[in-house]
């Protein structure tokens, strides 16, 4: 996902697998849609994560005050979960949280002192959003069986899950959730009408991991010294034009500014594959089919399928 728009589709078990790469039906939604997003809550008040998203979100917020409510539900047991899901009629939840899958059991998101195995909430569940977050641990870990949470969440009905390989940092998490979430409001808003086309969740997701990265790496030079803060700024700017103008390789347009100022290929290429290992994006796995969710201004996904469908019947 760092070189390349791509999702997972499972493999096992088998009857997920089929329905996942079975022709699905484009979920159209417009930037509007995301007025309204969901945070389920589930750490207990005394966990030291409790507090983090809101702390975070607190210094991102002037980016989305006038146009995005965040609303936080806390849950505690299953018949609560279920509950916060029905009650929200918006494209994304976000679950911020715990989570654990121990060797041959199931995938666990843990909702205060219970543990819940969200397979177990099929048809119980009646409005499941097409874009689940899961800013957890060990959602689709990645030495474990297939029973995962991320693929679980599949079987409920959503189309596209975040997950985690890798534990997370729940500070870095909640940034990386701040980040997507001003990606969304300011992004969406204007990138269909530079493009003149619809934007796939793919390209949102592969597109925030990269700047996620691309930010660790700079900071990483920043911190050694190799590159000033003003140098930081100016960079870091180009280095976002390069990926939210689709550039095919972005960070190469980076090492070209970053050996202008005199670093060289040998220190970048080894700064950069440092900065990999130690970033949380390395943590994360988009799994399903996010290229299926299409997000446009007012009509224009409606009459781009119908022109898609026409090409279809006339071939």
């Amino acid at each position: 996902m760092i070189r390349k728009d791509c999702s997972r589709i499972p493999v096992t078990p088998g009857n997920l697998f089929l329905d996942t790469l079975s022709a699905k039906a484009p979920i159209q939604l417009t930037p509007k849609d995301f007025d309204s997003i969901l945070v389920i809550r589930a750490a207990e008040s005394a966990d030291p994560i409790s507090s983090v998203f809101e702390t975070v979100f607190d210094q991102f917020e002037p980016g989305w005050r006038d146009s995005t409510t965040i609303s936080f539900v806390q849950v505690s047991n299953e018949d609560e979960l279920v509950a916060a899901f029905d009650a929200y009629s918006g494209p994304m939840v976000i679950f911020d949280g715990h989570g654990e899958h121990k060797p041959r059991g199931v995938g666990q998101l843990l909702l205060g002192a219970n543990s819940i195995d969200v397979w177990s909430l099929k048809d119980k569940i009646e409005t499941m959003p097409p874009i689940v977050i899961l800013s957890a641990c060990d959602t689709h870990a990645a030495d474990r069986n297939h029973a995962t949470t991320a693929n679980g969440f599949l079987t409920l009905g959503a189309r596209a899950v975040l997950s985690s390989v890798f534990p997370l940092n729940a500070a870095h998490a909640a940034i990386f959730v701040a980040r997507l979430i001003l990606r969304v409001r300011v992004f969406l808003k204007e990138a269909p009408n530079v493009y003149g086309e619809a934007l796939t969740w793919l390209e949102v997701i592969s597109g925030m991991l990269r700047m996620q990265l691309m930010t660790d790496f700079l900071l990483r030079l920043l911190s050694k010294t190799l590159i000033n803060e003003e140098q930081y700024q100016s960079i870091h700017l180009i280095g976002n034009s390069a990926i939210n103008g689709r550039a095919p390789d972005p960070f190469s347009v980076l090492f070209v500014r970053l050996e202008e100022l005199g670093l060289s290929a040998a220190t970048l290429k080894a700064e950069l594959e440092i900065a990999v290992a130690n970033s949380s994006v390395i943590s994360y796995l988009q799994i399903g089919r996010p290229e299926t969710i299409l997000i446009d201004v007012n009509d224009r996904v409606a009459r781009q399928l119908k022109e898609i469908e026409q090409r279809t019947v006339e071939a």
